[in-house]
């Protein structure tokens, strides 16, 4: 009886935790979607006034000024940008697409030494995006050495070095945070997960399963 009811009481207390992640999730993603709003209509606007400006003015300074500005704008909208495919590649709402390509040759192409690989099932244009800007976000950390894809049991291990004296994910900041963010995002919709192993950032995907909840795309 006694067991029964720790039993009980387990089951309960996880359904609770459950239930306070599903609304930490919803809440966040709410509070993205908000801000997002907030963001994309002003930026809008400012953006198409950017366009208007002046190449040159007469007046160096405010030549200067406005190049500043406009520069700055459109980092903005572009960071925002990020942010809104990121959250929709984590909730679910923008598609990903599930059509065999050749991963190693898609490896090969960003210097990757692979070992032969079966045909693999997924998005390829994501996957392309995430290879690139894993890749120029660890050399500009000072690592990527010799870059690897091997079996590693049903999944493929993708490492790229990391400094030895910087292993650690926390060394992701700014426009390598984002980079990493939206690894994260696109390979854990694939079924696999990024993150920092043995000395390297390891980008682990699965060989045969193919992206959970994602559809064919329309022909």
């Amino acid at each position: 009886m006694r067991e029964l009811t720790g039993e009980a009481r387990a089951r309960e207390s996880l359904r609770r935790q459950n239930r306070a992640l599903a609304e930490l999730v919803a809440t966040r993603t709410e509070l993205v979607s908000a801000m997002l709003h907030e963001l994309r209509t002003p930026l809008a606007s400012t953006l198409a006034m950017v366009e208007m400006l002046p190449a040159d003015t007469g007046d160096a300074q405010l030549d200067e000024a406005l190049e500043l500005i406009a520069r700055n704008v459109r980092r903005i909208a572009g960071v925002t940008e990020q942010i809104a495919t990121i959250s929709g590649m984590e909730n679910g709402t923008l598609p990903i697409s599930r059509k065999d390509f050749d991963l190693a040759a898609l490896l090969s192409k960003h210097g990757f030494a692979v070992e032969s690989m079966e045909t693999f099932a997924g998005d390829r244009d994501r996957l392309n995006q995430v290879f690139a800007r894993l890749v120029e976000a660890v050399r500009a950390l000072g690592g990527a050495g010799r870059m690897t894809a091997s079996t590693d049991g049903d999944h493929w291990r993708i490492a790229l070095p990391l400094p030895p004296d910087l292993v650690t994910d926390r060394l992701f900041t700014g426009a390598n945070a984002t980079a990493l963010m939206f690894a994260r995002a696109v390979v854990g919709r694939h079924g696999g997960t990024v993150g920092v192993e043995s000395a390297s950032l390891v980008v682990s995907l699965p060989r045969s399963a193919r992206p959970p909840g994602s559809a064919d795309p329309a022909p």
